[in-house]
């Protein structure tokens, strides 16, 4: 195996073929599956059915056996080596679909302290230091039956397509994790790890805020890993799981946010707005606000203040000065 190979992605859209939030399946040593370095944009659950396996996640290995769970939030490039006789049942999930917000709710979701719970599980797949916290958490053995037993339930109703069997693996992925949650609420490592958890939530929310402040300077990744003292690996990896973008994908929003608001309430030229959020070059600036915003700068500009003089959104991003 050479985990420096570039990843795969795998996206939900085309990995969940036959329902469109959720994906179930087994794989086996004779029979495996994500034996390639790759990363998706959906949440994991792994639990080791019979055996063992290797679970590599940011060239960093986990052993799994037997009852084990394995939570794996979205964007992180993982591979497994299965081991003679291993075989494990993988519910792949997007959470936000899963759940399903209902507009004009009186109570929050309850995605949201699953989400929680979810988030601390898999961010101690980076920060722990030692065995007291981990991610693969091991089960009671009353909970190990009632996962192996639901993962099973999962498998049976994905594979077969009875009549209703989509809501039925909505209302037992959303068991699972319920589930999930409780064990690990009740597990030994809990309180650790809410510890720890929130110790670098708060150094990272302070990081998040220097962006905020200073957007429209040349910020690198480096300089902002250095303010928070974590390395680049575990700052991406928690920027991620709270701001559910990349550093740079934040960074190129904020800026056009920012730009957007400019370019709607002064009459600033665009090179002179572009320059002021952040971006050397013009014609940058331009291309990444058409393409974020589906039309140009001027059009934008013209369209808020209702002049009708927009562009096509298919047309070119190269502006003259306004």
């Amino acid at each position: 195996m050479d985990y420096r190979q570039a990843p795969t992605f795998m996206e939900k859209a085309q990995m969940f073929d036959k329902c469109d939030f959720c994906k179930i399946f087994e794989a086996t040593d004779k029979h495996p599956t994500g034996h390639i370095p790759h990363y998706h944009d959906y949440t994991q659950i792994w639990y080791v059915r019979r055996g063992c396996c290797e679970h590599w996640l940011e060239g960093k290995k986990y052993e799994m056996a037997r009852g084990n769970v394995f939570v794996l939030p979205p964007s992180l490039a993982h591979m497994t080596q299965f081991q003679k006789d291993s075989a494990i049942i993988c519910c792949e999930f997007d959470l936000n679909q899963l759940f399903g917000e209902q507009k004009g709710a009186d109570t929050p979701s309850i995605s949201l302290p699953v989400q929680s719970a979810l988030n601390i599980i898999s961010f101690n797949l980076f920060f722990s230091q030692n065995d007291k916290v981990k991610s693969n958490f091991v089960l009671s053995p009353m909970a190990e039956q009632e996962v192996g037993a639901r993962m099973k339930t999962l498998l049976r109703e994905y594979e077969e397509e009875r009549v209703y069997y989509q809501e039925f693996l909505r209302v037992e992925i959303q068991g699972l994790l319920l589930l999930l949650a409780r064990e690990f609420h009740q597990s030994p490592i809990h309180d650790a790890s809410v510890e720890i958890y929130n110790q670098n939530k708060a150094m990272m929310e302070k990081a998040i805020e220097y962006i905020d402040e200073h957007y429209a300077e040349q910020l690198t990744l480096e300089q902002v890993c250095r303010l928070s003292t974590l390395s680049k690996t575990y700052f991406c990896y928690l920027f991620k799981l709270m701001t559910q973008q990349t550093f740079v994908e934040y960074m190129l929003n904020l800026r056009i946010r920012h730009a957007s608001a400019l370019l709607e309430n002064s009459s600033l030229s665009i090179t002179t707005i572009g320059g002021m959020v952040g971006f050397n070059d013009s014609t940058h600036f331009s291309r990444t606000f058409h393409r974020l915003v589906g039309m140009s700068p001027r059009s934008y500009r013209s369209l808020k203040r209702g002049s009708g003089a927009e562009d096509s959104s298919t047309g070119s991003p190269k502006e003259a000065e306004r």
